[in-house]
C-alpha cells in the first residue's frame, strides 16, 4: 500500500529528463558525508526558496549510477514522500494506515532514506489533522537507526520545523545551503539556459546569461517578482524575457525593427547619393523580409488548420469506433435464448466475439490510422517551418536588460551602463541632484571610486555626514543609491531615534531564542541578505543606544555580522552613510564676516564635539576619519535653484494636461529670502511648494478638462502665494 505514496529514487529521477548536478561539489560531498556516518546521519537542509535543495537531493539518486560512485551511496535506497497525495485522501484513518505501511517499508528496506520536499507543509498538514504523533513515530525510527530522513526546509521555516520536535536538533544534522556565487553560479545558470534553449528551440547568447545574473543579483531588493534565490532568479528572468521575445519575433519579422530604424536614420541624415543608395537597399530588404515572413506565416497557419481539422476528425472517428465496438460486443456476446449454434454463420459470430472485427470497424480503424499518419506528417512540416524561423533568432543580453527594465521600472539606458561608466559619471549624477555642496560631492566621488575600483576589501564604505538640518545629507544618500544602483529605492533608511533602547538592537539582527519574533530575523540583516547591493543610511546616529555601536563597529571592521539565527551576513557591497546634527552650530557660523568661522575651523570644532559624543574607535572606522564630512550651510543661490527645480518638476508632471506654472524670478527670489532659514535649511521648501500643486489639484478637480497657465506671485506681508489662472483658448488649440 505504501507504494502509492512512496516514490522511488529511480522513478523520481526518470521524471527529470537529462538531469545533471552542476556545481555544488562541496555541498554535495558534505551531504554524502552526513548520510554515511554513524551518528546524526539524518539531515535537515535549509535555504531560501529556489537555491537548489531539491536538486541536491535528486543528485544523490543520479550519483548512484556513476561508475566511480562509492558503495556507501549506491547502497542507499531513496524514497520521496508524496505528501499531497497522502493528505488528498481526506480521511485520517486512511492517512494513518498509509503512514504505517510507509514506515513498514522503510523499516524492512536496508539503508532506506526518506526525503520530504516541503517539511513545513507536512508538519502543518499533520497538525491540522491532529496526527502529530506521526512525527514522533518517524523521529523514533531515526533514533533507533531504522531509517534516515532528509528534510528540505525553507530557511524562513527552519525555526518552526525545529520546534515541532525536541529531538530534531540532537538526531538531525543541520546543513545550510546558500546561494551560489561567481563562477559556480555562472556554470549553473549556463546549464539552465541550455534547458531553456531546448524548450524554446531558440539560441541564448552566453552574454545574456551573464546579464541575467547581474540584473537578478544586483537589483533583487526591488519588487520585481523575482523573489526566489539564485540560481532560480536568473532562470526566471531568462524565461520571462524569452517568452516575450518569442511572442514579438513570431508576430513580426525579427529584423524588421532594426531595418526600419536604419532607414529612418538614413532618411534624416541627408540626401547624398550614398545615403539614397543605402536607403533603397534597406527598403528592398524590408520588403523582402516582410514577404518572406508572410510566406512563413501562411504556411504555419495552413499547417495549424490542417492539424486542428485532423485531430477533430480523429476524435469523431474514435467516438464512432467505440460505439461500434460496444454494439458488436453486446450483439455477439449476449445470447438471450441461451443456445449455441454450430453453423457457418455462428462460426463467424464466435470469431468476431473472440476479437475479430467487422468490416465496418476495420475500415474505421484504417481511416483513423491514415488520418493520424497525415496529422503526424503535418506536425513534422509545422515543426520544420517554426525551426527555420527560430534558427534565425538569438536571445541577447540587450533583451534581458529590456525585460528587466519592464519588470523593475528602471530605465534600460541606466541598466545598460557598466560599472565603469557609472563611476565615470558619478560626480555629474550627484551634482544634478544635490546643490550647493560641491566640495562634499568631490570628496564622496573620490572615495566611492577608490572603494569600487581600487584595492577592494570586504568592508562597506562608511561616511559620517555632519551639519545642520536640510543641507542635503539625506539627499546625497538618495543620489548615491540612484547613481550606483540606478534607483533611489536601493536606499534603506534606519532612523536611530527608533533604536534608543537596549532591546532595540533586536530590530536590526533579530530577537534571541525564546523571544517573540525570533524566527523572523532582523530587519537590517534580512535586508542585506536579500540585497547586498544597497545604500544603508543610519540617520541621526547620535541617538542610537550604545549596543547599536557595537554592531556597527563589527560591520565596519570585518564587513560582516551574524544574525540571531547564526547566519553570516556580508556587507562588502554596501555604502553606509550615517548622519548627525553634531557640528550644525559650527557649520552655521561659517562665513567671511567678523566672528565667523572658516570651513576648516568649523570642521575642527565639529571633530572636537564628535570626540565627546562618540568613542574614538568608532570615529576611526571612517577611513581614519577621512570620511567624516561637514556639510556647508546653503546660500541663497542654492535655495533658488532648489525652488526652481521643484517648479520644473510640477510643470513636467502636469504637462500632459497642458498646465504650466510660471513663477517670475523676482517673486521667486523674494519668496526664498522671506521663507528660507539656515537653521532648517531646504527642508521646509518642498512643503511650501506643495501649496502651488494644491492650487492645480483644486482647479482640475473642479474642471477636469481645464488647461491653462498658473501665474504665481508672493505676498511678503502674508508670506503666502498669490495666484492667477489664465485659461488656454481651446478653439485656438
Amino acid at each position: 500500500m505504501a507504494d502509492n505514496f512512496l516514490i522511488t529514487g529511480s522513478e523520481k529521477l526518470a521524471s527529470r529528463k537529462n538531469f545533471k548536478l552542476v556545481g555544488r561539489t562541496e555541498k554535495f560531498e558534505e551531504l554524502c558525508t552526513i548520510l554515511t556516518r554513524m551518528e546524526s546521519n539524518s539531515v535537515i537542509v535549509s535555504g531560501p526558496s529556489g537555491v537548489g535543495i531539491t536538486t541536491l537531493a535528486l543528485a544523490l539518486q543520479a550519483r548512484k549510477s556513476d561508475p566511480d560512485a562509492p558503495f556507501d551511496i549506491v547502497n542507499k535506497r531513496l524514497f520521496w514522500l508524496d505528501t499531497d497525495g497522502l493528505f488528498g485522501l481526506g480521511d485520517n484513518d486512511a492517512i494513518v494506515k498509509q503512514f504505517k505501511a510507509i514506515f513498514a517499508t522503510l523499516n524492512r528496506t536496508p539503508d532506506s532514506v526518506l526525503i520530504v520536499e516541503d517539511t513545513l507543509d507536512l508538519i502543518d498538514a499533520l497538525r491540522n489533522s491532529g496526527l502529530m504523533h506521526i512525527v514522533n513515530a518517524l523521529t523514533a525510527m531515526v533514533k533507533a537507526k531504522k531509517t534516515q530522513v532528509f528534510l528540505e526546509v525553507r530557511e524562513a521555516d527552519l525555526t518552526q520545523v525545529l520546534k515541532c520536535h525536541s529531538d530534531f536538533r540532537d538526531h538531525f544534522t543541520l546543513m545550510d545551503l546558500t546561494e551560489p556565487v561567481g563562477a559556480e553560479l555562472e556554470e549553473i545558470a549556463l546549464h539552465g539556459a541550455r534547458d531553456l534553449e531546448e524548450s524554446y528551440e531558440v539560441r541564448i547568447d552566453p552574454a545574456a546569461v551573464k546579464a541575467a545574473i547581474d540584473m537578478s543579483s544586483k537589483y533583487r531588493s526591488l519588487d520585481t517578482g523575482l523573489t526566489a534565490a539564485q540560481p532560480a532568479r536568473t532562470r526566471t528572468l531568462l524565461d520571462r524575457g524569452m517568452a516575450r521575445y518569442l511572442l514579438r519575433a513570431h508576430s513580426t519579422p525579427p529584423l524588421l525593427a532594426e531595418l526600419e530604424a536604419e532607414l529612418a536614420r538614413l532618411t534624416e541624415s541627408g540626401s547624398s547619393s550614398g545615403d539614397q543608395e543605402k536607403a533603397a537597399s534597406v527598403r528592398a530588404a524590408i520588403a523582402r523580409h516582410k514577404a518572406e515572413f508572410a510566406e512563413y506565416q501562411a504556411k504555419i497557419k495552413g499547417y495549424y488548420a490542417a492539424q486542428r481539422d485532423g485531430e477533430k476528425s480523429i476524435a469523431q472517428m474514435e467516438a464512432q469506433l467505440r460505439g461500434l465496438e460496444e454494439e458488436e460486443k453486446k450483439r455477439h456476446l449476449d445470447d438471450p435464448a441461451g443456445k449455441t449454434s454450430t453453423g457457418d454463420g455462428d462460426f463467424d459470430l464466435i470469431a468476431r466475439a473472440s476479437g475479430y472485427a467487422t468490416p465496418e470497424i476495420l475500415k474505421l480503424r484504417g481511416d483513423i490510422a491514415r488520418t493520424q499518419a497525415a496529422v503526424d506528417e503535418n506536425r513534422v512540416k509545422y515543426k520544420a517551418v517554426t525551426k527555420e524561423i527560430n534558427d534565425r533568432l538569438l536571445f541577447t543580453a540587450s533583451m534581458v536588460i529590456d525585460e528587466f527594465s519592464l519588470i523593475s521600472g528602471i530605465d534600460a539606458s541606466k541598466l545598460k551602463q557598466n560599472d565603469a561608466v557609472k563611476l565615470l559619471n558619478l560626480h555629474g549624477s550627484l551634482k544634478r541632484r544635490v546643490f550647493g555642496q560641491d566640495a562634499v560631492l568631490d570628496h564622496i566621488d573620490r572615495a566611492v571610486k577608490v572603494w569600487r575600483r581600487g584595492r577592494r576589501t570586504d568592508r562597506p564604505l562608511p561616511f559620517l555626514f555632519c551639519g545642520a538640518s536640510g543641507v542635503g545629507k539625506t539627499e546625497v544618500s538618495k543620489a548615491l543609491a540612484e547613481a550606483l544602483f540606478d534607483t533611489d529605492k536601493a536606499l534603506n533608511r534606519y532612523d536611530m531615534g527608533e533604536f534608543m533602547e537596549k532591546n532595540d538592537v533586536t530590530k536590526l539582527i533579530g530577537a534571541p531564542p525564546g523571544y517573540d519574533g525570533f524566527a523572523a530575523g532582523g530587519e537590517m540583516t534580512n535586508s542585506v541578505r536579500a540585497n547586498p547591493y544597497q545604500v544603508m543610511l543610519w540617520d541621526e546616529i547620535e541617538k542610537a543606544h550604545p549596543d547599536i555601536f557595537n554592531i556597527c563597529l563589527n560591520i565596519l571592521d570585518d564587513g560582516r555580522c551574524r544574525d540571531n539565527l547564526g547566519r553570516k551576513v556580508e556587507f562588502g557591497d554596501v555604502v553606509m552613510p550615517m548622519t548627525t546634527n553634531i557640528g550644525a552650530d559650527h557649520a552655521l557660523r561659517v562665513g567671511t564676516g567678523p566672528g565667523d568661522l572658516s570651513q576648516d575651523e568649523a570642521y575642527e570644532l565639529t571633530i572636537r564635539d564628535l570626540k565627546k559624543a562618540f568613542r574614538t574607535e568608532f570615529l576611526n572606522r571612517f577611513e581614519g576619519r577621512e570620511n567624516i564630512i561637514l556639510f556647508h550651510k546653503l546660500n541663497m543661490d542654492t535655495i533658488e535653484k532648489i525652488v526652481f527645480r521643484e517648479i520644473s518638476r510640477i510643470n513636467a508632471f502636469y504637462a500632459a494636461q497642458s498646465i504650466d506654472v510660471r513663477f517670475p524670478e523676482a517673486q521667486l527670489r523674494e519668496f526664498c529670502d522671506k521663507i528660507y532659514s539656515p537653521e532648517i535649511g531646504a527642508r521646509g521648501l518642498p512643503g511650501r511648494i506643495k501649496r502651488i500643486e494644491a492650487m492645480i489639484v483644486e482647479k482640475t478637480m473642479a474642471d477636469a478638462t481645464f488647461s491653462g497657465t498658473l501665474d504665481i506671485g508672493f505676498d511678503a506681508t502674508s508670506r503666502n502665494f498669490t495666484s492667477n489662472w489664465i485659461a488656454h483658448d481651446r478653439k485656438a488649440a
